[in-house]
């Protein structure tokens, strides 16, 4: 079972935001800039402009979407939610997954805020194939603000953090990330494992036939499985729950944290390439349908 140090306060130096100027945009800007003030980090906010490749007689205005972006982008941070934090506005061209990994190494940034309207359509930033490909294989944590988790109520503070785990090595990359925002925040934390759904216990199985497995003794042992992923010596203001449900995963994930949970974190695999698969894991269900913002976290690249 994978095990974890006693996580040091993370660090937020450098936020990237992401944004199309859709509807919902400000909202999502709200958290970075929330985020921004409380670690004192400079924003970097970004909009990209889809490469388009040059076809006879149809050659794209190029200079008029940077016209048209610098207008928008002026007009985003002409107000007074950028006071007392350090910015800059950037435009860049190409495809917004390479496009923003190069800026993670250009400026390091050490947390990437981007956001969706819907579920569908890669005109929007952007949940479908390319927002997962954002948080699958960006270089430093993904906040994705979901269409659900728009209303979310911002108010410079975390009260209730939902961290879940399949035990996997990836999903611990998350851990730290979860300790640490409970203890700046003095928030809740619950630790949240979703098992499979046992079958019904026989009293006497039939020859030859595993028995089924009781429940509650699955329960009792996997939460001491989450008992020990908190390094003794950590120290936060509130006894963390550990929860342990039946059910498919995603689901259940959503469905905890509706009761008043304002972040999710997840630690989130990172496939080697790009699959057809992309798009049916966990992660990307849960930041689908999650009420609350979602904080994926892979292995770091960096040291």
């Amino acid at each position: 079972m994978p095990t974890v140090s006693a996580p040091t306060r993370i660090k937020l130096q450098n936020i990237l935001f992401a944004t199309d100027f859709s509807s919902s945009g400000q909202a999502v800007l709200s958290y970075a800039l929330d985020l921004a003030r409380r670690y004192d980090a400079g924003l970097y906010t970004v909009n990209v402009l889809p490469h388009v490749p040059f076809v006879e007689a149809a050659e794209p205005d190029t200079e008029q979407n940077k016209l048209w972006s610098k207008q928008q982008l002026a007009a985003l941070i002409d107000s007074k939610s950028f006071k007392g934090v350090q910015h800059k506005e950037l435009i860049e061209e190409g495809k917004v997954s390479e496009v923003l990994s190069k800026l993670v190494r250009k400026y390091g940034i050490d947390l990437i805020v981007i956001g969706t309207g819907g579920r569908k359509g890669l005109g929007k930033l952007l949940l479908g194939s390319v927002a997962e490909e954002i948080f699958r294989h960006a270089e430093c944590p993904v906040l994705t603000v979901g269409p659900h988790a728009i209303g979310c109520e911002i108010d410079g503070n975390l009260r209730h953090i939902l961290f879940a785990t399949d035990f996997g090595p990836e999903s611990v990359h998350g851990l730290p990330y979860a300790v640490s925002l409970a203890e700046e925040n003095r928030a809740r934390l619950t630790i949240l494992h979703v098992a499979p759904e046992p079958g019904v216990v026989l009293p006497e199985p039939e020859p030859g036939t595993m028995p089924v497995v009781d429940p509650s003794e699955v329960a009792a042992f996997t939460e001491n499985q989450l008992r020990a992923l908190i390094p003794a010596e950590t120290q936060l203001w509130h006894e963390p729950e550990y929860m342990v449900q039946f059910g498919t995963p995603a689901e259940t994930i959503v469905r905890i944290a509706a009761q008043s949970v304002d972040m999710i974190v997840m630690g989130v695999k990172r496939p080697a390439v790009l699959t057809k698969h992309l798009g049916e894991g966990v992660a990307y269900k849960v930041v689908c349908d999650a009420p609350c913002p979602v904080l994926s976290v892979g292995a770091s690249y960096r040291d």
